[in-house]
């Protein structure tokens, strides 16, 4: 959806009742959008994002309130004027929404009332922004398992945007090689994997390791805080997470390997 969120989309007068002459959704609208499923989304929001009978739809949905039902007819146009881009970005917000709604509804309206609109909106912008750069599906289940944490105060919103920027330049498969890998203890770089991690933030320099007759000695690495945070948070691992570490700042250790 690069188009809509670097400016406006343009609309036909026939995809909304009423209209004599071209418009404009503005992208705050879009933004607005996603800030109303998040306070009032419910299965219905799914239903609309999966039906081709949009109109329909909107008709059946009418007795959810008017602030919903107008986000609703933002996302008509989008979907009735969507170029392929646009309906690859509109899949990705079709997974997003469906997983809010597995957030419950009573939760999601306790933090909009703590945080309030401003904050909200700020939210949304973020997320479309990465929805927007995000290649693969699978990751949005990630994404709103980390927006539930922040929800729940498990993580700050700096630590919320740090994960969710660092799952957008991770591929998927480096996220399982994540989970099924990560340890306490120190590491050398030894495939593909590990490497792509390193240069995403998931792994920090810790070392050298001097060597022994056995093995050679080299760089050694470890598992950040911030990567361990996040594997308790998304794949319920137990790390014990220490706050006054500064995650960014490696230690200068010569070990002898073996």
């Amino acid at each position: 959806m690069n188009n809509q969120l670097k400016g406006e989309i343009i609309m036909n007068q026939d995809f909304i009742e009423g209209q004599t002459d071209l418009e404009l959704v503005e992208v705050d609208s879009i933004v607005d959008s996603l800030s109303t499923w998040i306070e009032q989304g419910a299965e219905d929001i799914v239903t609309f994002f999966s039906s081709d009978e949009v109109s329909d739809i909107l008709d059946e949905i009418k007795e959810l309130g008017t602030e919903l039902s107008n986000a609703l007819k933002v996302v008509k146009v989008i979907r009735k004027s969507a170029s392929i881009p646009d309906k690859l970005f509109m899949r990705k917000m079709e997974r997003y929404c469906a997983g809010l709604v597995s957030i419950p509804a009573s939760k999601r309206e306790k933090y909009v009332k703590r945080v309030g609109k401003e904050a909200l909106n700020k939210d949304s912008v973020f997320i479309l922004g990465v929805l927007n750069k995000i290649e693969e599906l699978s990751k949005i289940d990630i994404l709103i398992r980390l927006f539930e944490a922040k929800m729940d105060e498990e993580i700050d919103d700096q630590t919320y945007r740090r994960m969710m920027l660092q799952v957008d330049r991770t591929m998927f498969s480096d996220i399982l090689f994540l989970r099924d890998n990560i340890c306490d203890g120190e590491i050398k770089i030894t495939s593909v994997e590990t490497e792509n991690l390193l240069a995403t933030g998931w792994l920090i320099f810790a070392g050298i390791g001097i060597g022994s007759a056995t093995e050679d000695g080299g760089n050694l690495y470890s598992y950040t805080h911030t990567a361990k945070q996040f594997c308790n948070i998304v794949f319920q691992s137990n790390f014990e997470i220490n706050d006054n570490i500064n995650p960014a700042v490696g230690t200068l250790s010569f070990d002898i390997i073996g």
